[in-house]
């Protein structure tokens, strides 16, 4: 499991997050069900080494304020919109027995039949929102493109979950195979 430090923010507004961020830190907002929310400060030189390691997965971290643990899991990231920069973050505490509601990547395996006779793959949902225990949250889910053929869709409704619900529409289609330009296709098939 991933530890993170979180220091106290004894100042909020946007004067002084610019000031935070000058000095190394990001400033976070720590918040839960019936929870007072907590403003804090993590190091971004901390923050970056998380995020590299685990590749935008959604994985529960342990945080640690003043000492005491305290396990929470990233809900959102907010950058410069030119630089990338990490300006703030959003973190939800967990409870052990309390499901909650995530976005969890997308992972696309295998090798698509339709690609290798000239179609294009074209991933349409790049993340899903699920529902679920802690313990349980996916990093990923994995989407295998094994059997899809040109013109054939992969639909939330054909992915099979395990400890784990989509909130998703069932009709969104996540994954297709579309026909070379100037190609006559079927389209609205489904993957067996």
């Amino acid at each position: 499991m991933f530890e993170i430090e979180i220091l106290p923010r004894e100042k909020t507004g946007t004067k002084a997050s610019k000031r935070y961020r000058k000095e190394g830190f990001v400033p976070v907002e720590i918040y839960g069900r019936g929870e007072e929310n907590i403003h804090g400060l993590v190091r971004k030189s901390d923050l970056l080494k998380i995020l590299h390691k685990t590749h935008g997965e959604s994985l529960v971290i342990n945080g640690k304020i003043n000492g005491k643990p305290l396990p929470i899991i990233i809900k959102d990231i907010q950058t410069h919109p030119i630089t990338e920069e990490i300006l703030h973050l959003d973190f939800q505490m967990i409870h052990a027995g309390e499901e909650i509601e995530i976005e969890v990547p997308v992972v696309i395996v295998g090798e698509a039949p339709g690609v290798k006779a000239g179609g294009v793959l074209e991933v349409l949902t790049k993340t899903l929102t699920v529902k679920t225990l802690p313990v349980n949250i996916p990093p990923h889910i994995e989407i295998d493109i094994s059997n899809l053929k040109v013109g054939q869709a992969i639909h939330v409704k054909d992915i099979q979950t395990k400890d784990f619900k989509i909130l998703d529409d069932p009709e969104t289609v996540v994954v297709v195979v579309v026909g070379s330009k100037g190609e006559s296709q079927e389209t609205g098939e489904t993957a067996q």
